[in-house]
């Protein structure tokens, strides 16, 4: 199977709500394609779900580093580090997605 392939399997778990599936799945993708930057975002998704803050701020900043341009993983790495109670990070971050291009307010 591609990797192609598993990271739609994993998406399609992630929306049936199979997240044992899902994470299973991203893991996969991301032994093979660790800066995939769909699997990082859609797993760091899952995180925030979950309560682990700290584990999705680093799946949101390894898909903006994989995908500059995206501004959705701009917006929930920001509501993230908002969520967490980092301000100045979030306030740095919100600069930095300008600073790409992205206008996150």
């Amino acid at each position: 199977m591609t990797i192609h392939k598993v990271l739609e399997e994993a998406v399609a778990a992630q929306q049936a709500g199979k997240y044992s599936d899902s994470v299973r799945l991203y893991g996969i993708v991301l032994s093979e394609q660790p800066s995939n930057a769909v699997a990082n975002y859609n797993l760091g998704v899952l995180s925030v779900e979950i309560g682990s803050l700290p584990t999705a701020l680093t799946l949101f900043r390894n898909a903006i580093d994989s995908n500059r341009g995206e501004k959705q993983y701009w917006v929930s790495y920001i509501d993230a580090l908002l969520k967490d109670g980092q301000l100045e990070k979030a306030d740095c971050a919100a600069k930095e997605a300008l600073e790409n291009g992205i206008s996150v307010t």
